[in-house]
């Protein structure tokens, strides 16, 4: 563990699956110290996505959004697990939860609770539609919040169905919010004292993604169409087939200037005359000829040759990368994204840092085993002695 930006700050993280628990691996990476609680009652479903033949409770996706953090159970069915929890809310900075919004004060530790322990203490909760309205209490996966933002719906090709994102991006884009609110309430208490409850519906976040969607119809009366690959003012912009199997690059031009670079870097100069492709309005009345004019080319190629030969002239290009080859690629190699950790069940694991890099980023261990942190939650922060722990133990408090 390094010196860090959020040294000597602590975080409860009542999380599961991804939104919440990546918040937390990235606010360890910070440098906080982020104590996950859990239970045998109920554990974290991603501590049970396996293949089949695997073993244990340390799934791949578990460790990639829990790198860093602690490990503490507490069965929360019982009282004295509440009073327990209250007295580590007491020495605590943060709380931050994706459950659903009924959870905690079910277990009687709403906010104000939370606040009569520790006036200082910040809430920070992450369900999927927010902590109030009709919907709060519904429960929220990947594909209902996606819909529930418009996302969905706003998502596939002309004239075709709806179609799901391939990745859930409300659990990644509600963690960032959720770091983001950590670090504002922080500064605002560092200057007032006063802690707050801050209130993200992972819904919400995800309807950031879709400004023009949004701004079509609430200027324009319009509910806009699916579209796919093609973008409302640029063209060429789509993604194009290149030499080998199913191996792809995306080419997006925005200028003339930009359009007259990509006909010459394809020995095609002559498009240059085509009134079909003049200027940026005809260009994008014919994309569909455009497209495959240009797919043409690029099939004689593989998707890194068309990148460097239209990065070096100026043209925006990307390679399509498969896993094995975003791995292994020399940029994202260099800059050291993917990080080898030696787990103690899963053995030798593949994770990637947080998409920055800074001499106060923390060098953070692979995620815990369930309850792996127990003593030092209950005998070094909390000061029990090792009865106390045998007898609650025994009680399944400490569960």
């Amino acid at each position: 563990m390094g010196t860090a930006y959020l040294k000597g700050i602590r975080v409860i993280a009542c999380t599961w699956g991804w939104a919440g628990s990546w918040a937390g691996s990235v606010l360890s990476d910070l440098g906080a110290e982020v104590i996950k609680m859990e239970s045998n009652q109920k554990l974290d479903n991603n501590r049970g996505h396996f293949k089949r033949g695997e073993t244990g409770v340390n799934s791949g996706e578990f460790n990639f959004t829990n790198r860093g953090t602690k490990s503490c159970t507490l069965n929360m069915k019982k009282p004295e697990s509440v009073e327990i929890f209250k007295k580590l809310v007491k020495i605590s900075d943060v709380v931050i939860t994706n459950y659903t919004p009924r959870v905690m004060p079910g277990w009687g530790l709403g906010y104000e609770v939370l606040k009569a322990v520790n006036p200082g203490i910040i809430l920070v909760s992450l369900p999927g539609f927010g902590s109030t309205g009709p919907d709060h209490d519904y429960v929220a996966y990947g594909p209902t919040i996606q819909a529930a933002s418009g996302l969905t719906w706003s998502h596939g090709h002309p004239g075709e169905e709806p179609i799901l994102a391939g990745v859930n991006p409300a659990d990644p884009a509600g963690g960032m919010y959720g770091v983001l609110s950590v670090l504002a309430a922080l500064s605002y208490r560092a200057r007032t004292g006063i802690g707050q409850h801050v209130d993200i519906a992972q819904s919400e976040g995800i309807t950031t993604f879709i400004p023009e969607v949004i701004l079509e119809y609430t200027m324009n009366n319009r509910i806009r169409p699916r579209m796919g690959n093609i973008d409302e003012i640029m063209a060429p912009h789509s993604v194009y087939p290149c030499k080998g199997k199913d191996k792809w690059v995306a080419i997006a031009v925005g200028t003339d200037a930009e359009w007259e670079t990509l006909c010459k870097v394809m020995g095609k100069s002559e498009l240059l005359k085509d009134e079909r492709f003049s200027d940026r309005f005809t260009r994008w009345q014919n994309q569909d000829e455009l497209n495959k004019l240009i797919a043409g080319w690029t099939k004689g190629f593989t998707p890194y040759e068309v990148m460097h030969k239209l990065q070096k002239a100026g043209v925006a290009a990307g390679a399509s990368l498969n896993v094995e080859e975003l791995i292994n690629d020399p940029h994202v190699k260099e800059r050291g994204v993917y990080i080898e950790q030696n787990h103690p069940e899963a053995g030798k694991s593949i994770v990637f840092r947080s998409p920055w890099t800074s001499a106060l980023t923390a060098t953070n261990p692979p995620a815990p085993m369930l309850g792996q942190h127990n003593d030092y939650v209950f005998k070094t922060l909390l000061g029990m002695t090792d009865d106390e722990i045998t007898r609650l133990a025994e009680k399944k408090v400490i569960y």
